[in-house]
C-alpha cells in the first residue's frame, strides 16, 4: 500500500512535550519510509538540531494569527508537496482548518496535547472546536480523559477520536555519580507544571537536614511565574538546594547527570519527560495526573502522589534520598516497561490505522 504524503504543522520547536513529539514523529517517519515534511509556523527553536534530516523543515515566519503572507506560504508549501494529510499539533489546528478551506481534499488530523482538568474546562473550554469540528477528520489525544471529554461533546463519531501514547527518543549515556542525591524536574516554567509545589517541598526537606539538590530545567514560557519561583527560592534561602536552568538541547546528557526524575504537574496528558526518565533508567516520583498513573501502573514502576500534596511529595523525596540503592531495581524495571510499551512501534501501530481509514 502506498503511504500518503504527510505534513506536520506546529507553532515552534522550542522545548516542550508537543514539540518533542513532532520531532520524534518526523524522525520516525523518515525511518519508516514516509514522504513527509514538518512546517514550523513561528520560529524553529533549539529542538531543530534534533531532527535527522534538516531538509524536511520549513518555516513560515508567522507573526500573528492574521499573518496573511505566512498563511499563503503554508498553502504554497502544501500544494508544492502535494500533501494528502495535514497533522496539526495543538493550537496549529486553527490554521489547519483554514488550510482545508482552500484545499478540501486534505485530510486533517488534530493532535490535542492539552491535558483536561477542571481548570482547563472552566478557563479554556475551547468552545470554538464545536464549529471547527466539521473540518477535522480525526483527533488524537495525549491521554484517555481528553479522548473521553471530546467524545462526550458529540462532535465526532467514536471511531474518529483516539488516544495514542506519546513515545520518547533518547540516546543512552553512562550515568554520572553525584556528590549529593540530585533530582531533575524537566518542564517548562508555567503554573500547571507545579514548580511552586516543588519549592515548598524542598523547603520542608531542607528543614530535616537532608543533603540533596533539585535541578529545575525548562523554557521560560511564563516569565512572571518563573520570577515568582526565583523570589520564593531567595525568600526561603534555597539557592544551595535548587538550581534554575533554561531550555536545553541535550536531554540525554541532562538525564545522565541526575539520580531521579520528578513530575509535579497539576494536570498533564502523557508527559514525554516521564517516558524519557524511564528510558534513562531513572527512578521517578509523579503526581497522579493524566496518564502518569497508567504509565507507572499505579505505583509498580514509580512513586505517585496526589497533585498539590506537598507532604506526600516530601515523604517520597526523603525516601529516595535516604535509600538510593533500593531504587536501582525499580528504575531498571521501569526502563524495560517503557521500552516495551511506549515506543514508536506502539504509536505507529495506531497511527497507520488512522491514516489508512
Amino acid at each position: 500500500m502506498t503511504k500518503p504524503k504527510i505534513v506536520q504543522l506546529i507553532d515552534t520547536l522550542d522545548p516542550g512535550g508537543a514539540e518533542r513529539m513532532a520531532i520524534n514523529m518526523a524522525n520516525e517517519f523518515t525511518k519508516r519510509g514516509f514522504h513527509h515534511s514538518l512546517i514550523v509556523s513561528r520560529h524553529f527553536g533549539s529542538l531543530k538540531d534534533q531532527i535527522s534530516d534538516l531538509s524536511l523543515l520549513k518555516i513560515l515566519g508567522k507573526k500573528n494569527t492574521f499573518d496573511i503572507k505566512a498563511f499563503r506560504a503554508l498553502l504554497r508549501e502544501l500544494n508544492r508537496f502535494e500533501a494528502e494529510i495535514l497533522h496539526a499539533h495543538g493550537t496549529s489546528i486553527y490554521w489547519g482548518v483554514m488550510a482545508k478551506w482552500f484545499r478540501p481534499s486534505l485530510r486533517l488530523i488534530w493532535h490535542d496535547h492539552l491535558g483536561i482538568s477542571k481548570d482547563v474546562i472552566e478557563h479554556n473550554p475551547r468552545n470554538e472546536i464545536k464549529w471547527l469540528s466539521r473540518w477535522i477528520d480525526f483527533v488524537i489525544t495525549a491521554n484517555e480523559s481528553t479522548k473521553e471529554y471530546w467524545l462526550s461533546k458529540g462532535y465526532w463519531k467514536e471511531e474518529r477520536v483516539t488516544y495514542l501514547q506519546n513515545f520518547p527518543s533518547l540516546k543512552l549515556m553512562p550515568r554520572k555519580k553525584n556528590p549529593v542525591f540530585t533530582f531533575v524536574h524537566l518542564a517548562n516554567f508555567r503554573s500547571e507544571k507545579g514548580q511552586a509545589v516543588l519549592v515548598q517541598a524542598v523547603k520542608k526537606l531542607k528543614s530535616k537536614g537532608l543533603d540533596f539538590k533539585v535541578r529545575m530545567v525548562g523554557k521560560e514560557v511564563d516569565p512572571e511565574w518563573k520570577r515568582g519561583i526565583k523570589d520564593s527560592i531567595r525568600e526561603f534561602e534555597l539557592e544551595n538546594q535548587i538550581s534554575l536552568e533554561g531550555e536545553i538541547n541535550d536531554v540525554s546528557k541532562l538525564l545522565s547527570e541526575v539520580d531521579a526524575g520528578l513530575v509535579v504537574s497539576e494536570r498533564e496528558g502523557l508527559p514525554v519527560a516521564l517516558l524519557e526518565y524511564g528510558l534513562a533508567g531513572l527512578p521517578v516520583i509523579s503526581s497522579q495526573v493524566g496518564q502518569c498513573p497508567e504509565v507507572l501502573e499505579r505505583g509498580k514502576y514509580g512513586f505517585l502522589f496526589p497533585p498539590g500534596d506537598i507532604d506526600s511529595l516530601v515523604d517520597l523525596m526523603e525516601k529516595m534520598i535516604l535509600n538510593p540503592l533500593v531504587l536501582e531495581n525499580l528504575s531498571q524495571k521501569f526502563r524495560i516497561h517503557v521500552e516495551g510499551n511506549y515506543g514508536p512501534t506502539q504509536f505507529f501501530g495506531g497511527y497507520e490505522k488512522i491514516i489508512n481509514l
